[in-house]
């Protein structure tokens, strides 16, 4: 039986998703953001982190969800492809993030909630009753498909 930690996501209300433990690389509470124009409802904002503006993105927002109140932003990281430089950027959460463990016999099929965006789930694991997707955040973050150019 393999077991692998990840992060439980907070999105919004009956909204949670998880990514790899390695992804999440810094916690920002009550976050400052900066509304940028001409950008989708659910990502319409940025924050500073080390230097550097990264989109937020609402996950419950671009799901058809009302926007909640943040409580925090989840700064992750993700590859274009292996061997690239990682990029950055951050997820709105209402309630801070837990670490817990995933094994394979929990794998379970996508939520209906969660079908507009399936492309951005890798798969899918059983959590205390709750169907949980796991965030592709390359494909979440980047509008070209992965790969080297």
């Amino acid at each position: 039986m393999s077991h692998q930690n990840a992060w439980l996501l907070e999105l919004g209300i009956n909204c949670r998703a998880a990514v790899g433990a390695r992804e999440l690389m810094h916690l920002i509470d009550v976050p400052k953001t900066f509304s940028v124009p001409y950008t989708p409802h659910y990502c319409h904002r940025v924050v500073a982190w080390q230097g550097q503006l990264l989109p937020v993105m609402d996950i419950a927002a671009r799901l058809g969800n009302d926007s909640q109140n943040e409580r925090f932003v989840a700064v992750v990281a993700y590859q274009q492809y292996s061997g690239a430089q990682p990029q950055f950027a951050a997820l709105s959460l209402v309630a801070s993030p837990r670490q817990i463990s995933v094994s394979d016999e929990q794998a379970c099929g996508l939520p209906e909630n969660f079908q507009p965006v399936s492309g951005f789930a890798i798969s899918c694991f059983e959590h205390q009753g709750e169907a949980i997707p796991v965030l592709n955040l390359n494909r979440l973050f980047e509008s070209a498909p992965a790969g080297k150019d």
